[in-house]
């Protein structure tokens, strides 16, 4: 029962009886550690206690299994509740489809850095219930681009600029620098140990080099805010064919398509559908100059009521989610 204090860590510091069962341990051990003073509740979940987080590094000591400090946890039950239903479509979207041939890396809470960044307001603009990207025509961008002209296949001949080369152009011209944080980040790599043998790029700061990119983001408010999340996903996905990895980010080493994906999780498929319909009326600029993106939508209740995972990102994207927005289609689907 002790074991699954393993499972409590930084990154994962909320469980509840749901998310406990889809990784494999049992339900009931919470109320059991609740009542021996190792976890409290807190909102509808259980963080550590002092008395837990000793607990959880003796168990880890017993074990043999190494794990990083974990904290007590505060309660917030605000929060508590944010982190917990990322914990939970952390684990309904493990399930959701296997890796045939390949692993999947997840990292919780990733931030990126944004260079340049822009003011919230000036990504994307409403008008006439479309909208209109603006960061484009932003000067910064413009001397970005100016600075660093070449991406794709052409590209690939050339030195990649890397983080020097980003750093000394934003030195030089004054471009602020911002972040962009996602509840989950999953890096695909399909047919691993065959793409194991390829050396890896020194400008590949964040290791998108052969690998599928799945980035997550739960719902919470209105649409019109997530207008800043996706100007700057934008924006780092522009740094990455131009300064990172130009003429490896869309296409990896086998000439094999890499897919850049955004995936947006509401509670349920009501909202779902006002969330498809907003999205789709506002139309491609929220995807065309970032291109290839896809924004794909799916809600806790249909990864619950998928039984069945999926062989592949792949499969589990075309097949199950709502594609919102596609680079090779008109709006809609």
């Amino acid at each position: 029962m002790e074991s699954c204090l393993l499972l409590f860590s930084h990154e994962r510091p909320y469980w509840d009886e749901e998310t406990l069962a889809l990784a494999g341990e049992d339900p009931d051990a919470l109320r059991k550690l609740a009542d021996s003073g190792e976890l409290v509740r807190i909102a509808s979940g259980y963080g550590l206690t002092a008395q837990g987080v000793r607990t959880r590094e003796r168990v880890s000591r017993e074990l043999c299994v190494p794990v990083n400090p974990a904290g007590e946890v505060p309660i917030d039950e605000g929060r508590a509740h944010e982190l917990l239903e990322r914990n939970r479509v952390e684990q309904l979207l493990d399930r959701a489809f296997v890796t045939d041939w390949g692993i999947k890396e997840v990292s919780v809470g990733e931030t990126f850095p944004v260079v340049p960044c822009l003011p919230d307001d000036r990504y994307f603009v409403l008008e006439g219930g479309r909208a209109r990207a603006l960061w484009p025509d932003a000067q910064i961008v413009k001397s970005f681009f100016e600075a660093f002209p070449h991406r794709g296949i052409a590209a690939r001949p050339l030195p990649a600029p890397g983080q020097e080369g980003l750093d000394r152009w934003a030195a030089e011209n004054g471009a602020e620098t911002g972040s962009l944080t996602f509840d989950l980040v999953l890096r695909s790599r399909y047919d691993f140990n065959h793409y194991k043998r390829f050396k890896p790029m020194s400008s590949d700061r964040f290791r998108f080099l052969n690998a599928d990119r799945l980035f997550v983001r739960k719902v919470w408010g209105p649409p019109e805010e997530l207008l800043p999340l996706i100007g700057r996903l934008h924006i780092f996905l522009t740094e990455q064919r131009h300064v990172y990895l130009p003429g490896w980010f869309d296409f990896d080493m086998e000439q094999q398509e890499n897919w850049g994906l955004l995936a947006l999780v509401t509670d349920d498929e009501g909202q779902l559908e006002a969330l498809t319909q907003t999205l789709r009326a506002w139309g491609h600029d929220l995807i065309e100059p970032a291109n290839p993106l896809w924004i794909l939508g799916t809600s806790i209740e249909r990864l619950r009521a998928q039984r069945k995972p999926k062989r592949t990102l792949y499969d589990w994207f075309q097949e199950e989610t709502v594609r919102i927005l596609r680079p090779d289609a008109p709006d809609g689907e």
